[in-house]
């Protein structure tokens, strides 16, 4: 369901639309029926002629009731055909009952998504359509679909979830007092945002929640490794970002999460209970082991970078599969994927994780490399997974 401030912000351009300007009985009827909608109520003629006009019920009224909302159902198809191309969800009132159903714009929503969102983000939408068009055309079997790691996601009988880490973003007003987005290390979610917000109140006239998206360049290099071997039209998948993620959209679905520490949102929570964190000030990553606890630096070293990235893989009750690919510089998830797509290493893997539990582990390799090429990697740790999947996981 659609938050209230989502709808009311388009309910509210409807009524100052020019197509509603000289209806006040029409944007009142709307506002009416979305009300009674949201709290899942169909209302009857009486009722409404009473609600909105203050009138008994009788005959004439209820026919009068039915010709306000053959109008109301015209008014809004003419809206949506002039001023409201661009709206995010689109209100229709279905026949044969009083409500309003609010449905997305799926058309509009990725429009706008790709116009506020960085070029990285651009760039992975280009390689989804050339993965689509010219890569994977038809279903093909993988050399992968009977590798370990990879090959369980063949076999399930759930549909794959990837879930991309997105930055989240600011608006700050500058020295000429107009507003511009920035990231700050600090925020990476609204709760984030709400908590800076409550220690320093003063910060609210300066700083403004924005939906503005952005994907560094780890997002789309490793989905396209990812998919040259997951891509062959025989795993059902679907996408999000990680800022839109819920735990109802999880359900029923095998998950993939690809980003950095600072982007998991909801799932940071799953992460830290299984022993991995991250200082978004210090730049240093903590990784529990089964008798320790490391920390590990990843500031530059010389002229390349240093970098502790994650991989953590998992099974439910129900024989979901979870997999995390967690780094904080791009270099982390790309290397660690361009390992993960070796056959010899995954065989390796497979050995070492044999006598775990559920062959549930979690893993820690050491990148250095410079932009997005690596020059080498080290796996540091690998551990079985211990704690009880059912505390942790929906």
């Amino acid at each position: 369901m659609f938050k209230d401030q989502f709808v009311n912000k388009h309910l509210k351009k409807i009524s100052q639309s020019q197509c509603f300007s000289k209806s006040v009985v029409l944007r009142e009827l709307l506002n009416y029926l979305v009300v009674k909608s949201r709290a899942g109520e169909s209302p009857k003629e009486a009722e409404i002629a009473y609600e909105i006009f203050g009138e008994k019920y009788d005959n004439e009224k209820e026919k009068n009731i039915r010709i306000y909302i053959y109008n109301l159902r015209k008014k809004l198809n003419e809206y949506y055909q002039r001023e409201g191309l661009d709206d995010e969800i689109i209100f229709t009132l279905p026949k044969g009952a009083y409500r309003v159903e609010a449905k997305i714009n799926r058309k509009v929503l990725i429009r706008k998504r790709m116009t506020q969102a960085s070029p990285y983000v651009l760039l992975f939408s280009v390689l989804l359509v050339l993965l689509a068009v010219f890569v994977f055309p038809g279903k093909r079997k993988s050399a992968y679909s009977n590798q370990f790691i990879w090959g369980e996601l063949y076999q399930s009988e759930y549909p794959l979830l990837m879930v991309l880490g997105d930055h989240y973003f600011v608006q700050e007003r500058n020295a000429l007092g107009t507003m511009s987005p920035v990231r700050y290390n600090a925020i990476n979610s609204e709760f984030d945002y709400d908590t800076l917000i409550n220690k320093r109140p003063e910060l609210e006239e300066r700083l403004l929640k924005t939906d503005q998206k952005y994907i560094n360049k780890q997002g789309p290099f490793t989905l396209y490794r990812l998919m040259s071997f997951l891509g062959g039209g025989e795993i059902e998948s679907d996408m999000c970002y990680s800022s839109e993620l819920t735990w109802e959209r999880v359900k029923g679905h095998n998950v993939l999460f690809i980003g950095s520490y600072k982007t998991q949102y909801i799932l940071k929570d799953i992460s830290e209970k299984l022993g991995i964190h991250f200082d978004v000030y210090d730049v240093d990553v903590f990784y529990q082991s089964q008798d320790s606890t490391y920390q590990y630096d990843g500031s530059p070293e010389n002229f390349l970078y240093r970098e502790y990235a994650t991989f953590v893989r998992f099974k439910t009750n129900d024989q979901r599969v979870v997999t995390f690919l967690l780094c904080n510089r791009d270099i982390g998830n790309i290397a660690v994927v361009k390992y993960l797509s070796n056959p010899e290493n995954l065989k390796k893997l497979e050995k070492q994780t044999a006598n775990f539990p559920n062959e549930n582990f979690k893993a820690l390799f050491e990148v250095r490399g410079q932009a997005e090429t690596d020059f080498e990697l080290q796996l540091k740790h690998i551990d079985p997974i211990q704690t009880d999947i059912n505390i942790i996981w929906p």
